[in-house]
């Protein structure tokens, strides 16, 4: 089935009017839920400065650096799906509630019970309850903070869309300038910037505007692909070099430029994006099966990811070599890349799960 057709099938808010959502779009969504799992398969080994080979520490930190991009890019995914589209607020929520919060409440409490199951007997009902409700108003595991985050983006959508949607280019340039400045608070650079109140521009919603701003007016030309993978690369070595430099300087990590809301994650965030629009427009079943189950391989991967590493726990793994450490970093990823695709799709196959996991 065409893209435009399963995604007008399923989703058919996400396709107003004649737009169609385009596979670069898809494709994206892709690379960014496996750099995702690659990050979490590469973390532990950054978080062991001085404690492996700096050699080893190396080649996570730069792995880490190049894949700092996955979760900016899902919300500019969200601003280029969602900004330019018009639909009534209770369709909105309701589709967000669907789509978002219902499978966020069941891999909740599958991650709740995955935590406590060894341990159900040494608390009440109402001591389980408790720790339930605290668990569920911070995340019950680590990587379910990303939900928190975009619910919250989500619930701007309807106001930042009208204002999207009848603003000037100019105007669109002002937002991102002053966001853009605002990235540069959770960097070295924060004692250079007054001390003016930018709340209303910073955070995630860049990231949004941001998506609709590259996926509206920057057109897709093959002969800026240079310029694109240059704005990626400056973003990496900018991300290594700091984290490398301040972590060896101090002799303890430092993780400051790993932020997310920093200017040199947004460099190669655009990179990765623009360089996705224009060569990512193909696409396949495999590639359209990948996307629709991409949500729920993102909730499901950190459990999947814990069983990998208890099945791989008999391996010797040389954290000398290099070269054998980013075989077994990408070789692990893809494993549980691969297993949470098959587990989500096997679970969806179940009319009562489907609205559920994904």
């Amino acid at each position: 089935m065409p893209l435009f057709k399963y995604w007008q099938a399923n989703y058919p808010y996400f396709c107003h009017k004649v737009k169609s959502l385009k596979n670069y779009i898809s494709n994206l969504r892709n690379i960014a839920t496996f750099a995702v799992i690659v990050l979490h398969v590469t973390a532990p080994f950054v978080l062991k400065f001085n404690k492996i080979s700096f050699a080893s520490w190396q080649l996570a930190n730069l792995l880490d650096s190049m894949l700092r991009f996955g979760v900016p890019v899902f919300v500019m995914i969200s601003g280029a799906v969602l900004l330019d589209r018009n639909e009534p607020l209770n369709i909105f929520l309701r589709k967000r509630l669907k789509r978002i919060f219902l499978p966020f409440l069941f891999w909740s409490m599958v991650y709740f019970v995955f935590i406590y199951a060894g341990n159900f007997q040494k608390f009440s009902i109402a001591q389980l309850t408790q720790i339930l409700a605290d668990k569920l108003l911070k995340g019950t595991y680590y990587h379910l903070w990303y939900i928190y985050m975009i619910l919250g983006v989500y619930l701007f959508v309807p106001i930042i869309r009208k204002w999207v949607q009848n603003s000037t280019k100019q105007e669109l340039h002002y937002f991102l300038l002053l966001w853009a400045i605002t990235l540069f608070i959770n960097t070295d650079m924060a004692k250079y910037i007054p001390s003016i109140e930018v709340l209303y521009f910073s955070k995630y919603i860049g990231y949004l505007v941001l998506g609709h701003y590259l996926d509206k007016y920057v057109e897709a030309k093959p002969s800026r692909n240079n310029a694109y993978f240059m704005l990626f690369i400056l973003g990496v070595a900018l991300t290594f070099l700091s984290t490398s430099y301040l972590s060896v300087t101090a002799n303890q990590l430092n993780i400051t430029y790993y932020n997310y809301l920093s200017p040199n994650v947004c460099l190669m965030a655009i990179g990765i994006f623009l360089l996705g629009k224009n060569w990512l427009q193909k696409t396949n079943t495999a590639l359209i099966n990948l996307d629709r189950h991409s949500f729920g391989i993102y909730l499901a991967h950190v459990l999947v990811l814990h069983y990998v590493y208890r099945f791989t726990a008999q391996l010797k793994i040389n954290t000398n070599s290099t070269a054998f450490l980013c075989l077994y970093i990408i070789g692990l990823a893809l494993v549980t890349y691969l297993v949470s695709y098959l587990l989500i799709r096997i679970l969806s196959a179940f009319k009562p799960l489907k609205s559920l996991v994904t």
